[in-house]
């Protein structure tokens, strides 16, 4: 049985697309940094957890409470994963890239500077040294219709909207990969997505607190689904 953590952006999306089991913070009460909050709601015929919950407030000052979510929690995780005999799947963020090189591969140096990505970068760092059986998946989806009047023309990414990084998800966990891989879309910059889904948004550029380039190299996703993509029909 797969079970879903999480019902945000993403998980909403995860959870329509696939009809999977869930748990929820709000609607089950459970308190992510608080092991003994949620592995007792765990049905024991679960065989892989997939872990959507992280505190996504990219740019909040309060570390404290990013590192207890992101990284913390998910050391628990992947204990409680490891005892049970359970494969773990783990959303990351391409935001580990952050002081990357352009189009990073899975192998490339990460360049974290972000407490958010810290914290991500940490947690899968802690999961592919320590899980028995995992896949961690590096992406990033932005809110449909994008909601903002500007959109930035010179931020690049593989991002898209939480429905294609969903259904991507959902192929890469029935394929029944493992390891580390880079996930999304072609390249593009935040103004072309923006453009897809509101009409009157205007072109800007980022901040400069804001990484420009969090491309990714999607060669090991691309060749997964070329090899193995029949399974799905």
């Amino acid at each position: 049985m797969i079970l879903v953590l999480g019902d945000g952006l993403l998980g909403s999306e995860v959870i329509g697309q696939s009809g999977w089991n869930y748990i929820s913070r709000k609607e089950h009460g459970i308190d992510f940094t608080d092991l003994n909050s949620w592995s007792n709601k765990i049905p024991k015929e679960t065989t892989l957890i997939v872990n959507l919950i992280a505190n996504t407030n990219t740019y909040s000052r309060d570390a404290k409470s990013m590192y207890k979510v992101n990284y913390v929690a998910v050391m628990d995780l992947v204990e409680f994963c490891n005892e049970r005999d359970i494969k773990l799947v783990h959303y990351s963020t391409d935001y580990v890239y952050e002081d990357s090189e352009s189009n990073a591969t899975e192998t490339s140096e990460v360049g974290p500077v972000s407490h958010y990505a810290i914290s991500k970068w940490l947690a899968d760092e802690y999961i592919m040294r320590h899980s028995n059986d995992y896949l961690i998946c590096r992406g990033s989806q932005k809110i449909n219709p994008f909601p903002y009047d500007m959109a930035f023309t010179d931020l690049m990414g593989n991002f898209d909207y939480p429905e294609v990084l969903a259904n991507i998800l959902i192929d890469m966990i029935r394929l029944n990969a493992s390891g580390l891989y880079n996930i999304g879309t072609p390249t593009k910059s935040m103004y072309d997505l923006a453009k897809e889904s509101n009409s009157k948004v205007s072109p800007g550029l980022a901040p400069d607190f804001m990484p420009k380039d969090v491309t990714m190299d999607l060669t090991k996703m691309n060749n997964l689904f070329e090899t193995k993509g029949k399974d799905l029909i």
